[in-house]
């Protein structure tokens, strides 16, 4: 409704309308044609003005535009030349929802009608004050409008970064795995083939020393298996500070306000590892099922709280996901609450 404030300018038409010494009658359209003007205006303020859309439908702003042009002349054989207090009210809608050119086109021809109107049109007068409210009018929303498309090429630019960015991040993180495996495994396989081999050819030759290699044999794979099993272990636990930041971005993706704490206390690892599986699969759920506007993230050393202002869910309605946060929060001693709050749904974990 922003946009509706700038609707105090229409006092110019109204007071041209009291100043015009009509009759009763035509004072009365006159006044109902002003605010038939400001109903519809509004109305376009939802569908074409505001900087949230990205690309405003051009036939309904062209439809809206049509509507208030013809208010706008419907009212100047009442209010003369005060009918131009309109102008700007169709430059917003053209310059915001169709293209630029066509802004600079209407533009024109409002000044063009202030300036030149009263040489040609019978009972107008040239009022400079018009004039000058059209000029600044005029070329403040045309600027305005440069800089909101500007706006966008950069943050369109800055995605496409994030998410080279991040395909670098995922080529990086691969190669960094494909070293970890290689040094941990490469050794230790190597060392195990020659072993093996060996054993095999004391197993006749010297059957003791063959029983010694098959045990170093056996503790070497033990060993190997172990470090596979904590290098995995830690590709596939995830880290609450970068889990915080994939929630930012994936809420910002749905439309949705994210509301994230902007620094952490130190956490335990544990504790951390856990809050950021809950963190994940909450904002998953927010993303994915709620219909929120806004998602509220609360971290402290023994709880975290994801609250959303969506559709709210019925208490112990859980999915595979949230059973099994519920199965790892338990494991670590702690609760899972997930409750629907008058506003949306609240998913709370809480440690001793």
């Amino acid at each position: 409704m922003f946009p509706a404030i700038w609707l105090i300018f229409l006092t110019y038409p109204v007071t041209a309308l009291f100043a015009a010494d009509e009759s009763p009658t035509r004072t009365a359209v006159g006044m109902a044609l002003i605010v038939a003007f400001a109903v519809v205006y509004v109305a376009s303020c939802a569908h074409v003005i505001p900087m949230r859309h990205d690309n405003p439908d051009p036939a309904v702003a062209l439809r809206y535009f049509v509507a208030l042009t013809a208010i706008a002349v419907a009212t100047t054989p009442i209010l003369a030349n005060g009918s131009l207090a309109f102008g700007p009210f169709l430059i917003a809608i053209t310059v915001f929802g169709l293209s630029q050119r066509t802004g600079f086109v209407v533009t024109g021809i409002v000044i063009g009608l202030a300036v030149l109107g009263p040489e040609f049109i019978p009972g107008w007068d040239f009022d400079p004050g018009t004039v000058i409210a059209l000029f600044v009018s005029g070329g403040a929303m045309i600027a305005a409008r440069n800089l909101q498309l500007r706006e966008r090429e950069r943050d369109a630019a800055e995605a496409r970064q994030r998410e080279l960015d991040e395909q670098l991040a995922v080529v990086a993180e691969r190669e960094r795995v494909a070293r970890d495996v290689h040094d941990i495994l490469g050794h230790s396989l190597t060392v195990m083939t020659l072993k093996s081999e060996l054993a095999g050819r004391l197993v006749d030759i010297d059957p003791e020393r063959a029983k010694a290699e098959l045990a170093e044999l056996h503790s070497m794979s033990r060993q190997a298996l172990a470090e596979v099993r904590a290098t995995v272990g830690g590709l596939r636990t995830p880290d609450l500070r970068t889990e915080l930041a994939s929630a930012r971005t994936a809420l910002t993706a749905a439309d949705i306000v994210a509301d994230l704490p902007q620094a952490l206390t130190d956490l335990a690892p544990s504790r951390s590892a856990l809050f950021a599986w809950v963190l994940r699969e909450s904002v998953t759920n927010v993303v994915r099922h709620s219909g929120a506007a806004r998602c509220t993230v609360t971290v402290a050393d023994d709880r975290l709280e994801v609250i959303d202002d969506g559709c709210g869910i019925p208490e112990h309605a859980f999915g595979n996901g949230l059973r099994g946060l519920t199965e790892r929060v338990e494991a670590a001693g702690g609760d899972l609450h997930v409750r629907a709050t008058p506003r949306g749904t609240a998913v709370e974990v809480i440690l001793a």
